[in-house]
């Protein structure tokens, strides 16, 4: 069963808002073992959000690795052109501010591939942190209201 963690928390908030009501308590009575199921389930499927996190990492990094490749490559290529250059007196300050800026746009392309990249994968990051976080805490909240969890130990 592929069940996911949002599927799953709605199960399990479903479980809890249709419980029966204990009079005069303001408590409910719930299937214990429904609702540990649910919470299995949820353990279960953690794992693979932790996946896709370390799968955004690496393509963080595999995009800074092409992006110093590319880079490196149009450095190469402007050092190979301003060599060929400066064999001719007349055009050898022009080569070399063309190498230079070529170099320097190289330079700065790399420089904004990283930034964008970094950007990227922290909104990703951030997004999955925040998604996690929510569910450890619809978790806490719902063991605290089974009586269990970190309140009642």
């Amino acid at each position: 069963m592929n069940i996911s963690v949002t599927e799953l928390i709605n199960h399990l908030s479903d479980a809890l808002e249709n419980a029966s009501p204990v009079p005069l308590t303001g408590k409910r009575l719930v299937d214990v073992e429904t609702c540990l199921d649910i919470v299995a389930e949820l353990r279960n499927s953690l794992p693979d959000n932790i996946k896709q996190a370390e799968m955004i990492v690496r393509d963080r990094d595999r995009i800074l690795r092409e992006a110093d490749l590319q880079a490196q490559d149009i450095i190469h290529d402007a050092e190979m052109q301003f060599n060929r250059l400066v064999n001719d007196d007349s055009i050898t300050l022009e080569a070399q501010r063309r190498a230079k800026d070529i170099i320097a746009s190289a330079r700065h392309q790399a420089d904004e591939d990283r930034v964008a990249a970094d950007e990227y994968i922290d909104e990703m990051l951030a997004s999955l942190e925040k998604y996690t976080r929510s569910i450890f805490e619809d978790v806490r909240n719902n063991r605290q209201e089974l009586g269990g969890g970190p309140a009642a130990e």
